[in-house]
């Protein structure tokens, strides 16, 4: 069974569940999933998880993001991007870079922000673009998310290019649209590019074109273990602790006391291989999934 997480280098025109249909048959296998939705006009960096991997998921898409995105002011879409239908124009902001860059201060930490319409997130169980489409306009509440940089790269009062690094669930479209309100005017994504999430980076992605091109794209796979930069690691050295633990049996092992009980953490081999996922219980780790070498997971 092949195991591991590529880095694909999404195109333009592509949902991130296209790009999932093509790697399951690039990899000859249906456990495979994607660790954070890109828009179908975005590009940029998509990481995939390949069989067992995929019980990584929940864990990667917690993982910041980092995106290049440009603005367009004097108007608004549906959609909050370039696709979509003007709903809204405006005059052009009377601001300089000096100020616009004040005005984007005002979104760093965490914030409230309404989800767009056009976006997969469920109202009483259906999916709030089918709702958009069928031209039914709901409430949709605010959500916390968080804003940790918004470096300004250009500005003039047609356009801005926009650094964001940003925690999970932020919506890039509203955070455009939203800034070009605060301005005083109006926006919309016209360009969005990720750059990173989590420790993968624009770099190091590959196209599908190579993926498909190479007779062996299990080269391109991350090892799992890799993939959890940032979550603590506890190594198993005993063969017999290692034996339990695949078995599902909470063991002491070095180092857990010093974690906060309730803390996610890892246990890998001396040999760096990932063998769970648990928590720290006091002086114990308690392994909430298991890695077994060749097996299918979950």
């Amino acid at each position: 069974m092949i195991d591991g997480i590529v880095n694909v280098l999404k195109p333009a025109g592509m949902t991130s569940h296209d790009v999932v249909a093509k790697l399951r048959k690039i990899y000859h296998t249906k456990k495979v999933g994607h660790t954070g939705t890109l828009d179908p006009d975005a590009v940029g960096v998509l990481p995939v998880c390949v069989g067992q991997a995929t019980r990584l998921v929940e864990y990667l898409t917690e993982k910041d993001k980092t995106y290049k995105v440009v603005l367009a002011f004097g108007y608004e879409t549906n959609t909050q991007d370039a696709s979509g239908e003007i709903t809204v124009r405006t005059a052009l902001p009377a601001l300089d870079k000096e100020a616009f860059c004040a005005v984007t201060e005002q979104f760093l930490g965490e914030i409230q922000q309404v989800p767009p319409m056009y976006s997969a997130i469920k109202k009483d169980g259906q999916p709030l673009y089918k709702l958009a489409r069928q031209g039914i306009d709901v409430e949709v509440a605010p959500r916390p998310v968080v804003i940790h940089e918004i470096r300004v790269l250009m500005y003039n009062q047609e356009h801005a290019m926009l650094e964001v690094r940003c925690g999970k669930g932020t919506y890039i479209r509203t955070l455009c649209q939203d800034l070009g309100r605060a301005c005083g005017s109006s926006a919309h994504m016209a360009y969005l590019m990720r750059t990173a999430s989590g420790s993968f980076d624009i770099e190091t992605a590959v196209t599908l074109e190579k993926l498909q091109q190479v007779q062996e794209p299990e080269c391109f796979l991350q090892d799992m273990n890799t993939s959890l930069h940032g979550m603590p690691m506890l190594t198993v050295d005993k063969p017999a602790v290692q034996t339990r633990l695949l078995n599902g049996l909470s063991q002491r092992l070095p180092g857990v006391e010093q974690l906060e009980p309730g803390t996610i953490c890892r246990a890998v081999s001396a040999q760096g291989q990932l063998l769970a996922i648990g928590t720290a219980e006091g002086e114990a780790f308690q392994p909430n999934k298991v890695f077994k070498c060749g097996e299918t997971g979950e």
